[in-house]
């Protein structure tokens, strides 16, 4: 109903600029006439603006007319010349605002779109988990979306699978291909719990993906079994994990990116977490802020986050990421993302 009634606003609109113009030719000396009959290209604009180029044209036909019966009321020389003058100015104007309707509409529709990306790669609710007391934060680059993500949920055997991954790359394009693998990920992660094996699947996926370009990705994947307090990981040309309290880096081995070849060096690793012990996982937009031309780095972060080490899971990535958006002095070039995982007490 509401919009019915917008509708009929924006129609009386533009039939009231027509006839102002219309009024304003009847009124003014016969020697302003060649400017005032330029005016109908208000109106035509309207309603190309509100409803489109088919409506633009048939507003800018009736103003044709308009100014047609003008000049049969109050003669101008010439009126064919005129008439198609006029004609050719309206034409102009509704092909210039169709374009950037257009234009408009586009840029809203992919805004939305990445809003329902970003969304699906960076949810703000994390699921219940056996035994972990988890958080996450995200923030986005200054390009909107890039392509960090992050996947928690529940394992084939009673354990957490959480994957944190970064596309190479700005943008929609990449922020797409991040759905693409977190969707694998998931789906993976259904019948599989070994973190080497889950890249592994995501690498094959990733390689054998129609139409792939260069498309690279980053990534680090736990296992977490609240039974025995094991966690397991494997890392693919991730920044390495930071155990908690100690903020000290994880060994890692050697890593390399998902995407780059069929043979993908990983192998699992497993620690036992204490009751107040934890880890925490980064992308590096965490470390590549700058503070003038120094670049934060996981030694910078590390300094940063050593106050908060104690503090719940979700308060800490709420914190650590205020912490690295203070320290750098420009936006972000990448996005930014934090996860933390803890035996639940």
């Amino acid at each position: 109903m509401a919009q019915g009634s917008s509708s009929a606003v924006r129609i009386a609109s533009v039939c009231a600029a027509a006839l102002v113009v219309f009024v304003l030719w009847l009124l003014v000396d016969a020697g302003a006439h060649a400017g005032i009959g330029f005016f109908y290209s208000v109106p035509a604009g309207l309603a190309t603006w509100w409803f489109g180029w088919r409506a633009g044209v048939a507003t800018a036909i009736a103003c044709c007319g308009l100014y047609a019966l003008g000049a049969e009321i109050d003669p101008v020389p010439s009126f064919g010349l005129t008439l198609a003058a006029r004609a050719l100015a309206f034409a102009v104007v509704v092909a210039v605002v169709s374009v950037l309707r257009e234009r408009l509409i586009v840029l809203e529709h992919s805004s939305e779109e990445l809003e329902a990306i970003r969304a699906a790669l960076t949810p703000s609710s994390l699921p219940e988990l056996p035994g972990i007391d988890a958080g996450a934060a995200f923030v986005a680059s200054e390009y909107g979306v890039s392509g960090d993500f992050y996947l928690l949920t529940n394992g084939p055997d009673n354990s957490t699978i959480a994957v944190v991954g970064d596309v190479v790359g700005h943008g929609p394009k990449a922020a797409r291909l991040a759905t693409f693998i977190r969707a694998r990920f998931a789906a993976f992660a259904a019948n599989a719990s070994d973190p080497a094996e889950l890249l592994t699947l995501a690498n094959v996926a990733l390689l054998e993906r129609p139409g792939r370009g260069e498309e690279l990705i980053s990534a680090v994947c736990l296992r977490f079994q609240a039974e025995d307090s094991t966690l397991s990981y494997a890392v693919a040309g991730h920044p390495p994990p930071m155990r908690l309290p100690s903020l000290v880096e994880l060994e890692e081995g050697r890593t390399l990116l998902l995407g780059v070849s069929a043979e993908l060096p990983v192998a699992t690793a497993s620690i036992t977490l204490e009751r107040s012990d934890g880890v925490l996982v980064y992308t590096d937009g965490a470390t590549d802020v700058r503070q003038g031309d120094t670049r934060l780095g996981s030694d910078g972060l590390a300094r940063l986050l050593a106050p908060l080490v104690k503090l719940p899971s979700r308060v800490l990535v709420q914190e650590a990421h205020k912490a690295v958006l203070g320290w750098a002095d420009r936006p972000l070039d990448d996005d930014l993302c934090i996860l933390v995982l803890r035996p639940k007490a």
